[in-house]
């Protein structure tokens, strides 16, 4: 599979390589120096493994670096961690881009999980729910109305990672399945579509009734693409109204790998859940 390029990450592994050579210092020498291996080292030099502000100071303590270059590099490893991105800025490519950069981390990732809240998630939604999503969300962004075919050809090119076999965790609120934003009969065959991925044997599709005793407060809607002790491009994409937020942090993406499990602990799923799905279809009466 191949790293989405990241700019600060490519940035930083070059500066900390020259840094070591500068010093003339072997990657094996480094590592003694950082008590680490000497594969940690490779991986950062190489961009596989995004090192953390503390990992950075300590190299350019190791190879006795400038301390202006030392706050230079902490700085760029502070913003390689998070990024926050103004949504004209995130969607000016066009949204039919933003989904094939979304394929890119689900190709990416071991794992996908994805919260909701009170939407659908993405890869679970049908043509009809995501067509509401993109009228309804960020009027005046982007200037492409009119290509809203050709951005929902490429949201539902997105589900074919569902036949990979890889495993994805899809989880909402029921709230989501109240909303009127689609006609009765669409969202009869949005429920629909929600119990026929229930039954597949790589998805775990769950809803958090109003009725859970829940252990986490809910927050907002986020992917969580891959696991840090498993995948180097593990990332977590929150979306909010004005940006977007990209958090490459392990230890901050393993706390959202807690959350979601936490929420999903107090979840409907496998039979329950179908049997719940179905009477909330009964409910849709709305034209």
């Amino acid at each position: 599979m191949t790293r989405p390029h990241i700019p600060e990450r490519d940035e930083l592994a070059a500066a900390l390589r020259g840094l070591r050579i500068d010093a003339e210092l072997s990657t094996t020498v480094l590592a003694e120096r950082l008590d680490w291996s000497q594969s940690r080292v490779s991986r950062i030099e190489r961009g596989k493994t995004l090192p953390t502000p503390v990992d950075v100071d300590d190299w350019a303590q190791a190879t006795h670096a400038d301390p202006d270059v030392r706050r230079r590099l902490r700085e760029l490893a502070d913003h390689a961690q998070t990024q926050l991105t103004d949504w004209r800025r995130e969607l000016a490519p066009g949204r039919r881009r933003k989904q094939q950069e979304m394929a890119e981390h689900e190709a990416n990732a071991s794992v996908i999980r994805v919260f909701g809240a009170d939407v659908v998630p993405g890869l679970a939604q049908t043509r009809s729910y995501a067509a509401a999503m993109f009228r309804l969300g960020r009027p005046g962004v982007t200037d492409e109305p009119e290509k809203l075919d050709a951005v929902l050809d490429a949201r539902m090119a997105r589900q074919s990672i569902i036949d990979t076999g890889k495993r994805l965790d899809l989880l909402m609120s029921e709230c989501a399945l109240h909303r009127h934003l689609i006609p009765g009969t669409d969202q009869r065959e949005q429920i629909d579509r929600l119990i026929t991925l229930s039954e597949r044997p790589n998805v775990r599709l769950g809803v958090i009734p109003f009725t859970a005793h829940e252990r986490a407060h809910q927050y907002h809607g986020y992917a969580i693409y891959g696991d840090p002790a498993a995948d180097a491009s593990a990332v977590v994409l929150v979306e909010t109204l004005t940006r977007g937020l990209t958090i490459r942090a392990a230890d901050e993406i393993t706390r959202y790998i807690e959350h979601f499990d936490q929420l999903a602990a107090t979840a409907l799923t496998g039979d329950d859940l179908r049997v719940f799905l179905r009477e909330v279809t009964a409910q849709v009466t709305w034209p």
